[in-house]
């Protein structure tokens, strides 16, 4: 067996491995859902709880307003999802497909695109890292504020805090 071979078969065997260890799907039944920083403590939410396309997604002090409620609409297997918002029906978007670290994350009008794909990651500690498809980058809270209005965006995952979101039905 050659060296690239041996490292073909483990390098599979590992996947085969973690992808066994995750669950086959998170909790999320259809429900209306909050999600929350685990390093702020806020809420996921639509800015001045617009209904426009190309709002800003910030965080808030989560105060139950349709604008941080959230259904996490599956799209394929593997934990992908929309996340939907109750306040506009619009969908959780890198903007303009953007791949690059600090794209800012919108609400949009949902298209089933890549950039409106989130990967739900679960994390050893608590919550879940949402994961862009189209990027492999993750929900990230700018500069892991704890303040009311810090934007989210994406950003190479880290492990950190500001990229980890616990999910509890509302």
């Amino acid at each position: 067996m050659t060296a690239r071979t041996l490292v073909a078969a483990i390098t599979g065997a590992v996947a085969i491995v973690l992808a066994s260890a995750l669950p086959a799907s998170a909790d999320v039944d259809g429900a209306w859902h909050e999600l929350r920083s685990n390093n702020s403590d806020k809420c996921l939410d639509v800015a001045g709880a617009s209904l426009d396309g190309g709002a800003n997604v910030i965080q808030w002090t989560c105060h139950g307003g349709d604008n941080q409620k959230w259904q996490l609409v599956l799209v394929e297997s593997y934990d992908i999802y929309q996340v939907v918002s109750a306040g506009s029906g619009k969908c959780l978007d890198v903007t303009g497909a953007s791949t690059d670290n600090g794209a800012q994350v919108i609400q949009w009008d949902c298209s089933g695109d890549t950039n409106q794909q989130w990967q739900l990651i679960p994390r050893t500690d608590n919550g879940y890292e949402l994961q862009a498809v189209h990027s492999s980058k993750c929900l990230d809270v700018t500069g892991a504020s704890t303040e009311d209005g810090a934007k989210v965006i994406q950003w190479e995952c880290s492990g950190n805090d500001n990229q980890a979101w616990s999910i509890t039905n509302v």
